[in-house]
């Protein structure tokens, strides 16, 4: 925490404060809608942040968590792969990747207030909404009704971008939904409309993602409402779209052409990584590498990526990113479930059960999509995930408010 005698001995420290805390909300506000603007508002809130770090001597306390460590060996770990890269000129250019997980150092040690913490949460569900209202618009269409196969985009540049953010938005939602305290019934509406709007987007690695996530929330909640799953998808697959059913109905076939797309990609990406097994090619540097290696398919040379966080860790950054990237998710688990055993102590704290648990399910999605899509290097996607990883693990008071709140 700052030094109380450098705050009161340094003018500049309150004006930081405050523009720090209206980055934050123009950052969650805006993360849906506008990659400029959000990395805009993050530059500005995270060097505003580091200088007060620098001013009230606190350098020692931004690792916050065990996570906060794991995030630095796995950054440590892919400069390694940059350094030993097969094309250092190519690799270099994506170092810019790693910066963005200064959103979770950033907003887990600036959220400190439960009010602060609970009026972003707000502002998050608030935005999946109109985001989600956004992305559905084009139904009003009656000419887009007739190519309803086309993916929506909303208000991000791809589909797959459009569905991954709605994923961890709509998880995030949920649980708020269920454990919240007292109960808020818009909470409920919120998150049918981002439901909706998912599933419209016909994006099959964010259904999945979401289907896990949202089966993880419910367990925690009450076990005997998993039962309501299996009934929804009945209901879907008897009321929805032919689109739609068309693709739940691909699950099961492992020879759709989409698969079988990513396994010739993954045996691609797997001889590579034979060849660079310890600190992989480089950061994206399948552009470079791709040629020297058969791809009969030429799916390898077409989609120059893995499509699947997995495969793409170890041909990019070998054993030691992929292990470093896996401490990331076991210390967040660990930190999780030591904050879910404090708080079933700590009955006064009615609205961080939601936020533990909403913010763990986005994580959980977010991996579970991963097997099937590169969303690493997905600057939107990857973003809002620290933001939310930052926001669940953010150790607040009750008091004092912060200053935005006032």
């Amino acid at each position: 925490m700052p030094d109380t005698n450098s705050f009161k001995t340094d003018p500049l420290l309150p004006a930081l404060d405050k523009l720090i805390q209206y980055s934050l909300f123009t950052f969650v506000a805006f993360a849906m809608f506008s990659i400029s603007v959000t990395q805009i508002s993050f530059a500005i809130g995270a060097l505003s942040w580091l200088l007060k770090v620098h001013l009230t001597k606190t350098w020692k306390e931004i690792s916050g968590t065990l996570v906060g460590i794991t995030i630095l060996c796995f950054s440590l770990a892919c400069v390694l792969a940059i350094i030993t890269s097969v094309d250092l000129e190519s690799s270099i250019k994506h170092l810019k990747k790693l910066f963005q997980f200064v959103i979770f150092f950033w907003v887990v040690n600036t959220v400190q207030d439960k009010k602060q913490r609970d009026l972003l949460i707000s502002f998050l569900v608030i935005a999946g909404v109109v985001m989600s209202l956004n992305g559905l618009s084009p139904y009003l269409n009656t000419n887009y009704i007739s190519h309803i196969s086309q993916r929506l985009t909303g208000t991000l540049s791809k589909g797959s971008t459009f569905s991954g953010v709605l994923m961890l938005a709509g998880l995030v939602t949920l649980g708020q939904c269920l454990f919240h305290q007292p109960r808020k019934y818009w909470l409920i509406g919120s998150i049918g409309v981002i439901s909706l709007c998912l599933l419209m987007s016909m994006t099959r690695q964010a259904w999945l993602g979401f289907f896990v996530g949202a089966v993880f929330l419910v367990f925690f909640w009450n076990k005997k409402y998993l039962l309501i799953f299996p009934l929804l998808i009945i209901v879907t697959l008897l009321f929805a779209s032919e689109q739609v059913t068309d693709r739940i109905y691909s699950f099961k076939n492992f020879k759709d052409g989409s698969f079988q797309q990513r396994v010739s990609s993954w045996k691609g990406g797997w001889k590579i990584f034979k060849d660079h097994p310890v600190t992989g090619c480089g950061f994206k540097c399948v552009d470079s590498i791709h040629s020297q290696y058969p791809d009969p398919t030429g799916f390898v040379a077409r989609f120059r990526g893995m499509h699947s966080n997995i495969f793409q860790l170890l041909v990019d950054t070998g054993v030691v990113g992929f292990g470093t990237w896996l401490s990331i998710w076991v210390a967040y688990c660990i930190e999780i479930f030591k904050r879910l055993r404090a708080l079933a102590e700590e009955k006064s704290q009615d609205n961080a059960i939601g936020i533990l648990l909403g913010g763990s399910a986005a994580v959980l999605a977010f991996l579970v999509g991963g097997v099937f899509e590169t969303n690493i290097y997905d600057s939107e996607v990857a973003m809002f995930l620290y933001f939310i990883m930052g926001l669940s693990l953010a150790k607040v008071e009750k008091a004092p408010a912060s200053s935005l709140a006032q």
